[in-house]
């Protein structure tokens, strides 16, 4: 059993204006990904890599506004390797402390999915046997409106671990999505 404590310090002034960089790990489609059937969790979902960059705005004492911009890396490839997809965000979330060293994150975003495609013949499984399946042969996106809610742990005046949810369709039953991510932050 592995226990894991951080000493979070009062805080007080840490909460400035200022750039993060924010590395750690992204999971898509949870809900999916706890129904799917034994040993299909990873078809359904994927844990990648997740990088980004965010300002801090003080709008008075105690709400900020951060504004970010990050993606998903290593950018997927698909199962036939012909296709690429690169995950981005632009979110505009708005924070605001519980205490010194806890601040409650919430905002909308845009998701935005490229995918790039190299076109042609690609076999894959068609139940007993093969066939041979055409990819188009030219780059396509997506955009998606997000809402985004988590947590910002301030460990120290320049360090803060960060566990968000960002949620899509929200609206639609059977297209409500829940992806979530755990970054440790630096302030530059």
């Amino acid at each position: 059993m592995f226990i894991i404590c951080f000493e979070l310090r009062a805080a007080g002034d840490s909460y400035k204006k200022g750039i993060h960089i924010d590395l750690g790990g992204y999971q898509t489609h949870l809900k999916q990904r706890f129904e799917a059937p034994s040993g299909f969790e990873n078809q359904v979902s994927s844990f990648s890599g997740y990088a980004r960059i965010r300002a801090t705005l003080l709008l008075g004492k105690k709400l900020g506004w951060e504004p970010s911009v990050g993606t998903l890396i290593p950018w997927k490839s698909g199962k036939d390797g012909n296709v690429r997809k690169f995950t981005s965000h632009l979110d505009l979330t708005f924070t605001y402390p519980f205490a010194n060293w806890l601040r409650f994150r919430l905002g909308p975003g845009v998701q935005w999915l490229l995918s790039i495609a190299d076109g042609g013949p690609v076999e894959l499984n068609n139940g007993t046997s093969t066939s041979t399946f055409y990819t188009p042969g030219y780059a396509s996106h997506s955009f998606t409106l997000t809402a985004q809610s988590g947590l910002s742990f301030l460990l120290d005046s320049k360090v803060s671990l960060n566990l968000e949810i960002y949620g899509s369709g929200l609206l639609n039953r059977l297209r409500r999505n829940f992806d979530i991510a755990a970054t440790l932050g630096w302030r530059l």
